[in-house]
């Protein structure tokens, strides 16, 4: 399939995630060191605040993303947005898993989970009953190509700042996929929050 197709059809996806959040942009910056360097220096003022470090895109107000998360990598930076803040997509080769980590504003997890429920709900999707936290929904859904796929939701709260992961994986993958981002995700949480406290 023709690459520019492949993105064309996973902007629409993440569209659709981030509409009941407010943030339709999405915008490239591969993992490969080259491609994040160029992307740096394009002069729009949503990259602002952006610097390539050793393996990873640091944002001024401390939130960093790594090109690589277990077998994820990073496939795009999120605008910096006043009212949700910044973040990183990211996918796996084939495109059977995408992620979405969003770093917000202190005490705003609530809301956005309820937005996100509410968004999906009134689209018609299926909320699935898991044994999952509190603070997680999960949806079953349908891409562009009606391949059928499991969206999630997660938001919480860390000392510094709220934050939100926002996982679609394919129907065919395990459950146990949903475990396994939301633990590296929160080992990654955890890592910006202590290098934010140590400034």
């Amino acid at each position: 399939m023709n690459p520019r197709k492949i993105c064309n059809a996973f902007n629409f996806l993440v569209a659709g995630c981030l509409l009941s959040l407010g943030s339709p942009h999405v915008h490239p910056a591969q993992a490969n060191n080259t491609v994040s360097e160029s992307l740096l220096y394009q002069p729009h003022t949503l990259y602002s605040g952006w610097r390539k470090d050793i393996d990873t895109l640091t944002h001024f107000t401390g939130m960093f993303c790594p090109d690589y998360i277990g077998r994820l990598s990073r496939s795009a930076i999120v605008p910096d947005l006043k009212e949700l803040g910044t973040g990183c997509v990211y996918e796996t080769e084939n495109g059977d898993i995408k992620v979405i980590f969003r770093r917000h504003k202190k005490d705003t997890s609530a809301t956005l989970i309820n937005n996100f429920k509410s968004g999906y709900t009134k689209s018609k999707f299926t909320l699935l009953k898991m044994d999952t936290p509190t603070n997680e929904v999960a949806f079953q859904t349908e891409t562009i190509s009606r391949v059928g796929r499991i969206e999630s939701f997660s938001a919480y709260t860390a000392p510094a700042a709220d934050y939100t992961v926002w996982t679609s994986i394919s129907s065919a993958l395990p459950m146990s996929e949903l475990d396994t981002i939301r633990v590296l995700f929160k080992k990654l949480t955890v890592r910006i929050e202590r290098q934010q406290s140590s400034r």
